[in-house]
């Protein structure tokens, strides 16, 4: 993976109440779906919580047999549409960095795994889609230029009353709180019943 170092992030994400008729929606606009990986994320944050109180996030992920480091600055959100600073950049080990953030004092606090399904249109300045299966429910992103996500959000029938503020550590935590039976971390080898885990 190139490192990526671009100003701003910007997507907006939603849930998807039925896969087979959004991802034909997708492909008749003449996006084309990649392989779909699986992703084991790890958020980091000292014991003070200082990231999390300035709305930031330092995470790795591994995906597909690579490590990815990224920081994400504090979001703003306009009309469903999610912006903030991203930068992220390969690692060899994601093991090894999250060692030594460990010795300056970034420990785990959040663990969520996802599989990810990247539909991708070959102008590349039509935004890039992802479908996402997670433990607690299928959602989708969009991520692109912000005039080109709300017109292809429009065209895929995702109005702004659809689009989601929370990331999803934000969202399981909503579903632990309607479901305190939930394990502390949103991963799918802890699921002793999947019927529990869908958010209300």
């Amino acid at each position: 993976m190139t490192d990526r170092t671009s100003p701003r992030e910007i997507e907006t994400k939603f849930r998807v109440e039925d896969r087979a008729d959004f991802e034909r929606r997708l492909s008749a606009l003449g996006a084309v779906a990649g392989p779909t990986e699986f992703e084991s994320n790890v958020l980091l944050d000292d014991a003070a919580g200082t990231l999390r109180a300035r709305g930031h996030a330092l995470r790795l992920r591994d995906s597909a047999g690579a490590g990815v480091l990224t920081f994400k600055g504090k979001a703003t959100l306009d009309r469903g549409i999610k912006s903030r600073i991203e930068i992220e950049s390969g690692v060899e080990t994601s093991e090894n960095v999250g060692q030594i953030f460990e010795a300056l004092g970034f420990t785990p606090v959040f663990r969520y795994e996802k599989r990810r399904t990247a539909w991708q249109f070959s102008d590349p300045a039509l935004p890039l889609v992802v479908v996402d299966e997670t433990p607690i429910g299928l959602f989708a992103e969009i991520e692109g230029a912000e005039p080109a996500v709300r017109a292809l959000a429009t065209r895929l029938g995702v109005d702004e009353g659809l689009m989601l503020e929370q990331s999803y550590p934000a969202l399981y935590q909503e579903a632990r709180e309607s479901n305190p039976e939930l394990p502390a971390d949103m991963t799918f080898q802890k699921l002793s019943n999947p019927r529990k885990l869908q958010s209300p």
